[in-house]
């Protein structure tokens, strides 16, 4: 094997390291998410726009289910791309 070769094969590898991790924080964002009644996106330091669900009840539920709804999308999306390596 050359080592062009062996370079390719590192470079897949590292990706494939990198869907996989992803996949997990995404799973446990899920799994961490399971009975509670409120799910954050936040820029790092907490600040920003937020919906109050004792405000809100009704948004807040769908704001929940909403952003569930596309983690989950994107673990799917991140499987293919793996499953593609």
């Amino acid at each position: 094997m050359d080592q062009k070769t062996l370079e390719y094969m590192a470079e897949r590898v590292d990706k494939a390291r990198e869907i996989q991790k992803k996949i997990a924080d995404l799973e446990h964002f899920i799994k961490y998410s399971d009975g509670k009644t409120v799910v954050m996106v936040h820029n790092g330091s907490y600040h920003g726009p937020e919906i109050e669900k004792r405000k809100f009840p009704r948004l807040a539920e769908a704001a929940k289910a909403g952003i569930l709804q596309e983690v989950e999308a994107e673990i799917e999306l991140l499987k293919q791309e793996l499953a593609e390596i």
